[in-house]
């Protein structure tokens, strides 16, 4: 059972969130933090959580956002059964590694890493909660924005410390070539790129060149991510097709 979890539910993982993201976009109605007049998903403009929102940034001729909520369901869905496929692979993964406490201590780190993954998808960015006060204004007591935020970027805080370890591993393992080691390090660098991009990088609420830098940073780890996981994942079954 734990080699074919390990030989195929990371290409489930990886084939629901790049399908589930695709067709979000399609559903996405439009509209973007500068623009809310854009028609469709803007790659360049657009963040992959705005697929979770709600309701789009795009208006109708009264000046209401549209309703996003085809796009949500999707998004939410391919989120939350992404972070538990990864959950359950990387709790399966300590056991083809011979340096069990580290590998487990790499796997505790990449849990979190999809528990943070799941909360993503089911916080959406655009809910608040406003009352008004005894003078008439307008009051923002709660906002899941900010749970968003904390959780996606915490998938990240998490996953590079367990990328560093499980490059690590694989190197220092005779059942995988070195090769596949070499690439999750270089994962680990761009997850490393991106968390300074996150915390020192330009707000992308300031200017349309901060939001397209931050959403093209996303996009460039999000497919640096899909593309180390499949690798890895071939590297591991070559081992247990040989086995």
């Amino acid at each position: 059972m734990k080699k074919y979890i390990l030989n195929y539910l990371p290409f489930y993982g990886v084939s629901i969130f790049v399908l589930s993201n695709i067709v979000a976009m399609y559903f996405y109605p439009g509209g973007s933090m500068f623009d809310n007049n854009t028609q469709g998903y803007d790659f360049f403009r657009n963040f992959l959580s705005q697929l979770g929102r709600i309701k789009a940034y795009i208006t109708d001729i009264e000046g209401n956002q549209i309703s996003n909520i085809t796009s949500f369901k999707i998004w939410s869905a391919g989120m939350s059964l992404t972070g538990i496929i990864f959950c359950i692979y990387y709790f399966c993964l300590p056991s083809f590694f011979n340096y069990k406490k580290l590998s487990i201590l790499g796997s505790f780190f990449a849990i979190i890493a999809g528990i943070c993954f799941i909360l993503t998808g089911i916080t959406p960015g655009d809910i608040t909660l406003n009352v008004i006060d005894q003078k008439g204004n307008l009051i923002n007591v709660f906002s899941v924005y900010q749970i968003h935020v904390f959780v996606a970027n915490n998938i990240f805080y998490f996953a590079f410390p367990s990328a560093i370890i499980y490059s690590y591993l694989i190197i220092k393992s005779n059942k995988i070539d070195n090769m596949y080691g070499i690439g999750y390090y270089i994962f680990s660098i761009f997850i490393f790129c991106y968390i300074g991009i996150l915390l020192f990088g330009p707000n992308p609420f300031k200017s349309e060149f901060a939001l397209i830098l931050q959403v093209t940073s996303q996009k460039i780890i999000a497919l640096s991510w899909v593309m180390s996981t499949l690798v890895l994942s071939l590297g591991i079954k070559i081992n247990n097709s040989s086995n």
